[in-house]
């Protein structure tokens, strides 16, 4: 047999089989997945989409005297990359959209994350190395805290992907509005 893909991702975990067997009446599929057996010639089959993971795939095949022969191929899934960085927060103390910071949902080392903010000369007012923890629209430390004013500063994201460690970084601007 044949799947019409060999790798997945948590966005699409749907693959259709190809059964080649020649000869064979009954067939019996065992997806990996902890899932019910089918009997169907060509089954389509859905992962499940919560997590990442490798899943070995047999076929029965059996014929109608009763000879059977076992196939196996392996599925990956692999967890996509997913994350939204806003352009705008409003630091004005109502309680709503107070901190500048990246939604990541999936894909992304929690513990290899680095976010920096610069003003428009250049100079680092904010880092972070939380997803978690966003910029408040504040500069200084050692109490010399100052409220930044209005207007348009620029990010930096790092931070290093689950699947295969491979190194991001991006970059973009936020507008600070009160």
């Amino acid at each position: 047999f044949t799947p019409s893909t060999y790798v997945l991702t948590t966005l699409d975990t749907q693959v259709s089989f190809n059964n080649n067997s020649v000869g064979a009446s009954d067939y019996v599929w065992d997806f990996g997945d902890n899932s019910p057996t089918s009997t169907v010639d060509s089954p389509n089959h859905l992962y499940p989409s919560e997590e990442e993971g490798a899943y070995q795939v047999m076929l029965i095949a059996t014929s109608s005297f009763g000879c059977a022969d076992t196939a196996y191929s392996y599925i990956q899934v692999n967890e996509e990359l997913l994350f939204y960085v806003p352009n705008t927060f409003t630091p004005d103390g109502n309680n709503f959209n107070q901190t500048f910071q990246p939604v990541f949902t999936s894909g992304y080392d929690p513990f290899d994350f680095t976010m920096l903010i610069f003003n428009r000369w250049g100079e680092l007012i904010f880092e972070s190395h939380d997803a978690s923890v966003g910029w408040d629209g504040t500069y200084g430390s050692n109490g010399q805290i100052g409220i930044v004013q209005d207007g348009t500063y620029t990010w930096k994201i790092e931070f290093k992907t689950s699947l295969n460690d491979e190194r991001k970084m991006i970059v973009g601007h936020v507008n600070v509005i009160r």
